[in-house]
């Protein structure tokens, strides 16, 4: 299958049977045939560890999600376990469960298990379209945020040990469905947005290896390879096997082969409503939205930003109803357009788009109010395309007020990017 210029993987298990298999299709690469070579790695691996594992994680399925995420070599499955354990500890990962969820993550980080696939699963609608990570991080610390998101994932690992002892075979792995609808690149073009993001993937990579069963990715507008294009690097090649991506067709018919419909939404493919007939099922799944500004941290002016008119900003003014177009030539496919901005006291309409022929642009960031007094406004680009490329910094909204913008805005060529 082929959407947008690449081709979507679909990550199977190699067929095995009989007692040197792994029966449950919940677990790690469900028939992969344990060789004699892999029984040791296991027995060596579960002799380290044992000490510092409790009983109910030094079973075969258990260890050989190490194994697997390093390729059977032993001793970097160990080293990778143990700063997993330092990490778990760093973060109060096992008593995260009991850990008071500040309000405005609860009701607007997008996420919710819908149900169980056909082999005992967890199923996760993660509604990404509706998030808005600018108001949850202006709302909550990053730190705060980095743990509820280690919150759903120990709720899913203990879902899924109630799932093993319920089926009576081991359940190690989850399903994600990421709905992308009504995505746009101001999901992560926002870089303080694109740092967290990252970081949760490379969190996700180190300390839940063989966590994910599959994911599928719906709804996928066509900028969305541009985002797939920042974060790919840093899966693992496993992980991207797992990765099925679909535009706004064909993934209901998929999903329905993995998942019974009475698991699922009536939005997403299945049939189950909410009590009132919503067939988005918001009890179960948050949808996320905009947030309110009375969530936002009260910060004073003098924290809000360090920059100033001496960090080598520019400085312009806006008048009422005003507005700024800053052009920028980009001759190297791959270049990076960055930009850091602030504004004095009030907000400002912010855009990127690129010149395609005379008279026509085609809009990358969409022209959106920013709250750059109360957070400097910094992100990043990449530019797949050289053109011309154009800033837009907008206070048409305003008639009252005309508006001071402390700003710099870059263009980094790929082989500086190389050396970075």
């Amino acid at each position: 299958m082929r959407l947008f210029g690449w081709e979507t993987a679909f990550g199977n298990g190699s067929s095995g049977s009989g007692p040197d298999s792994l029966e449950s299709e919940g677990g790690v690469d469900a028939n992969m045939e344990l060789t004699p070579e892999r029984k040791e790695a296991i027995s060596q691996l579960r002799e380290r560890v044992a000490p510092l594992l409790p009983p109910d994680q030094q079973h075969d399925h258990a260890l050989l999600q190490w194994l697997t995420a390093r390729s059977f070599n032993v001793d970097k499955a160990e080293q990778m376990l143990k700063k997993s354990l330092e990490w778990r500890r760093e973060w109060e990962a096992d008593s995260v469960l009991e850990w008071e969820v500040p309000e405005v993550l609860a009701k607007y980080y997008p996420v919710g298990m819908a149900g169980h696939d056909k082999t005992g699963c967890p199923v996760w609608v993660i509604p990404y379209g509706g998030c808005d990570m600018r108001g949850l991080l202006s709302s909550v610390k990053k730190a705060d945020y980095i743990r509820y998101t280690i919150r759903v994932l120990e709720a899913s690992r203990r879902d899924m040990q109630q799932q093993t002892q319920q089926l009576g075979q081991p359940v190690n792995q989850q399903c994600c469905i990421f709905d992308l609808d009504n995505f746009s690149l101001k999901h992560v073009t926002w870089k303080p947005a694109m740092d967290v993001i990252l970081e949760l993937v490379q969190l996700y990579e180190a300390n839940y290896p063989e966590f994910l069963k599959c994911a599928y990715v719906i709804n996928a507008p066509k900028v969305f390879t541009l985002a797939y294009a920042l974060i790919k690097p840093f899966l693992h090649e496993v992980t991207l096997k797992k990765i099925k991506i679909f535009g706004q067709s064909g993934w209901k018919e998929v999903l329905r082969q993995d998942i019974n419909p009475d698991q699922l939404p009536q939005h997403w493919g299945g049939s189950r409503t909410d009590p009132d007939g919503n067939p988005k099922c918001p009890s179960q799944i948050c949808l996320g939205g905009e947030v309110p500004k009375k969530y936002y941290l009260s910060l004073s002016k003098s924290n809000l930003s360090k920059l100033t008119e001496n960090d080598n900003l520019s400085s312009i003014t806006l008048s009422k109803g005003g507005k700024k177009r800053l052009k920028y030539e980009v001759k190297k496919p791959g270049s990076h357009l960055r930009w850091e901005f602030r504004t004095e006291d009030f907000d400002i309409g912010f855009g990127v788009s690129r010149k395609v022929k005379k008279g026509e642009e085609e809009v990358l960031v969409p022209l959106q109010r920013v709250n750059s007094q109360l957070v400097t406004e910094e992100g990043y680009l990449v530019c797949t395309e050289p053109g011309t490329y154009v800033v837009t910094f907008d206070n048409e909204f305003s008639y009252m007020r005309s508006k001071k913008v402390l700003y710099s805005v870059s263009v980094v060529k790929p082989d500086n990017l190389t050396e970075e």
